[in-house]
């Protein structure tokens, strides 16, 4: 059956995919965005090039960093169709603007969950989390319990303006939101939490508008200012490409089973970060580095400038650890849907080739 599905961060790099997706599967989607009339031409030639169906793509004047979605009143009685949100936006900035990350990350998801809770005969509330926070390691890095801080909204604010006091003002804030969506889903509304990692292009061709994650490596690589691996021996960044995720995206969700899941979406054979660098490296003809770095040494050397250098800023080191995590409901989805994870290092040789070859891509 088809669905009206609202979503936010549609033009970003999962969303673009996800619409492309939903809409040849014939179901109708309305994208949040800004600028929408001067942008929705250009952006459906793109769906359309991607497999989409632009009959079946509207794009809705918006912005997640105003108060109410920024919506116009005619078109927030027309959101009253939408039958599934898929809260995929996200202000991802590694800048220390808390203002604008908590207004766009946290109370825009606060009011996606007033609108989703406004609609009748609502089915899916879709939002975008971390991997890391399903992870009992990381929780107990920050001294908190998940399960505490959804319980108890007393705990979950005060542990916010510990967190805040730290920094890492990203970070924090998806960490925010990502408790409001579970409080909400105990509360009754049918949400499905999806926590991807770090997604990279294209499985066949290695297309991706942004790549978060890889993109500091390949120019700490390039430039020869990476001479160390970072973190320990055996230490990952799980990998995911954009292609897989989308899929999962437009289909997982719509399993009966999947109100109050929560879907950790990762390729387990992510080779670890040594051998990352190592093929990074090759596919660059540049000498990989063979040391490692403990991440304790190389955060306050970051802080300090180098990060400029290497391209990665220090709050992306929280990334970088030696964490497991549980896929078994992600993998009996993705049978389900009949989904099968690429070879996820060719997967990740096509998206370093297309980055280097996208001149726009290496100076963002």
């Amino acid at each position: 059956m088809t669905k009206t599905i609202l979503m936010t961060g549609i033009t970003g790099l999962i969303g673009r995919w996800t619409a492309a997706r939903l809409t040849a599967d014939g179901h109708k989607v309305l994208g949040l965005v800004r600028n929408a009339k001067a942008r929705e031409a250009e952006f459906k030639a793109w769906v359309v090039s991607h497999g989409g169906i632009a009959a079946q793509l509207e794009l809705i004047e918006g912005d997640l960093a105003l108060p109410g979605l920024g919506l116009a009143q005619r078109d927030r009685s027309r959101l009253a169709q939408a039958r599934h949100i898929y809260h995929l936006g996200a202000l991802m900035d590694w800048s220390d603007d808390r203002v604008r990350m908590h207004r766009v990350n946290v109370e825009a998801t606060v009011d996606l969950l007033a609108l989703a809770r406004s609609i009748e005969g609502f089915e899916r509330f879709v939002h975008i989390s971390g991997y890391l926070v399903t992870a009992g390691a990381f929780w107990r890095s920050l001294g908190f319990e998940r399960d505490k801080l959804v319980e108890d909204e007393g705990a979950a604010q005060k542990a916010f303006r510990i967190l805040r006091k730290r920094g890492a003002v990203y970070e924090n804030s998806k960490i925010e939101a990502d408790i409001l969506v579970r409080r909400a889903a105990r509360q009754g509304l049918p949400a499905v939490i999806v926590n991807p990692s770090s997604v990279i292009g294209h499985a066949k061709t290695g297309e991706a508008h942004q790549m978060f994650g890889i993109e500091g490596l390949i120019q700490g690589i390039s430039n020869g200012s990476m001479s160390a691996i970072p973190g320990k021996v055996g230490d990952w960044v799980p990998l995911l490409t954009v292609d897989y995720l989308a899929a999962f995206l437009a289909r997982a969700p719509m399993l009966p089973w999947s109100a109050g899941q929560d879907f950790t979406v990762l390729h387990q054979g992510t080779p670890d970060l040594a051998r990352v660098i190592s093929i990074i490296a090759e596919e660059l003809g540049k000498k990989a580095p063979r040391h490692h770095v403990p991440l304790w040494l190389l955060r306050p050397l970051l802080k300090a400038g180098l990060d400029r250098k290497t391209g990665t800023p220090a709050q992306a080191l929280a990334f970088i650890n030696a964490y497991r995590f549980d896929t078994s409901a992600a993998e009996r989805a993705a049978i389900e849907i009949g989904l099968a994870h690429p070879d996820i290092e060719q997967a990740l040789r096509q998206s370093i080739r297309y980055f280097t070859s996208q001149p726009a891509l290496r100076r963002a």
